[in-house]
């Protein structure tokens, strides 16, 4: 009786064990050809990575001038005010942990946004996170790296990928959103994230 005991743990161990062991070498064949490749992914920082409304509310209540350089000075600034949006976040390091380089594109100028850009250092470099507050910059960044997908809210954003070769992946913006222009979802015939 004891020996079958100990018989069938030790079977189900290496049944285990064997298991992480296939799941760990796929991951690592996964990761060199990612890596070797330099394959990266970008995703649109406001309202796709994170709910950025209460940095830009923040601009609008505690400046006079709206878009201003002291505006865009405070949404920079207000990143502890901005939360992750749950799907695009665990993507975004499920991508990183299989070796894709991540990007990270704001639509905005980057008027002290060097805290901002640090505050992602884990998440990616601050050569890959770009402020694009003009047009066409999106598209440009996109062109420098070996970018195969684009995750983005705003129909500009995904125009700006296709226009680049890369596919386009839509993110839903939060009910919640103050920003709601540039935004069709499923429009241009793209794949939406779900939730």
């Amino acid at each position: 009786m004891v020996l079958k005991t100990v018989r069938a743990k030790t079977e189900a161990a290496w049944s285990t064990t064997k298991k992480v062991l296939a799941v760990m070498s796929a991951w690592g064949l996964i990761f060199s050809l990612v890596t070797i490749a330099r394959l990266a992914v970008a995703f649109e920082y406001d309202d796709g990575l994170v709910f950025s409304t209460p940095a830009f509310a923040k601009a609008k209540v505690g400046v006079s001038q709206a878009v201003s350089e002291q505006y865009w000075s405070v949404v920079n600034r207000s990143y502890d005010l901005e939360s992750p949006q749950v799907t695009p976040f665990v993507l975004a390091w499920a991508f990183r942990l299989c070796g894709f380089k991540v990007g990270i594109i704001a639509q905005r100028p980057s008027i002290d946004g060097e805290a901002l850009q640090k505050e992602w250092r884990h998440l990616t470099s601050r050569a890959l996170f770009c402020f694009a507050s003009e047009k066409g910059s999106i598209r440009a960044f996109l062109s420098q790296g070996n970018y195969v997908l684009y995750f983005g809210n705003s129909d500009s954003g995904i125009l700006e990928a296709r226009k680049t070769g890369i596919y386009p992946i839509r993110i839903k913006r939060s009910s919640r959103s103050y920003n709601k222009e540039d935004y069709h979802p499923g429009s241009l015939g793209e794949l939406t994230l779900p939730f």
